[in-house]
């Protein structure tokens, strides 16, 4: 009988203990170099954002080999990166209201022009915006993204959308049958 208490109370605590939250897994990749597609592995080094978004994800969730759409459009429609945010899908950087954004939402840059062949994610003011970047918020303004060209770092939000860009957002809910 004791085992089995014991066995219980492991269950009960064990995703608390084990289980790390989305951003700081995504800063275990602060400073990684940044490279279009890659997913850090020997064939292909170095990070880009969704990348970096698929490593943290699979971390924090102890899922291994998630598969994302790479696609943004069909990523928001798989639902897989959480589900999206009342309010702030498509916001123009005017309007963004931080107070409503959560540690580990994952931010869909947007700009008004299409980008690859991907659908647009939404309309603002009739018109269609694209997603172009991803990052994740931590907190204070601030997203942590694999940057085009850089590497893996910390920016403030309002800094990586351009004077005519947007953002859209999901949300994961962070229930035990996520993790």
């Amino acid at each position: 009988m004791k085992i089995y208490k014991i066995w219980f109370l492991f269950l009960l605590f064990s995703s608390q203990i084990f289980s790390y939250d989305i951003v700081n897994c995504a800063m275990d990749y602060l400073g990684v170099e940044y490279k279009w597609g890659g997913r850090l592995t020997r064939k292909n080094p170095g990070l880009d954002c969704l990348g970096l978004i698929f490593l943290a994800y699979s971390k924090a969730y102890r899922k291994s080999w998630v598969l994302l759409p790479v696609n943004p459009s069909e990523l928001v429609k798989s639902k897989k990166l959480g589900i999206p945010v009342e309010g702030l899908n498509g916001v123009l950087k005017e309007e963004i209201d931080t107070s409503r954004l959560k540690r580990g939402d994952i931010i869909y840059f947007l700009v008004p022009y299409p980008i690859g062949n991907d659908k647009p994610l939404a309309k603002i003011e009739d018109k269609d915006y694209y997603a172009w970047h991803l990052g994740i918020y931590i907190g204070n303004g601030e997203v942590i993204n694999a940057y085009p060209g850089d590497k893996v770092r910390i920016d403030k939000l309002i800094d990586i959308i351009g004077e005519d860009g947007a953002i859209f957002v999901t949300r994961i809910e962070q229930t035990p049958s996520n993790r």
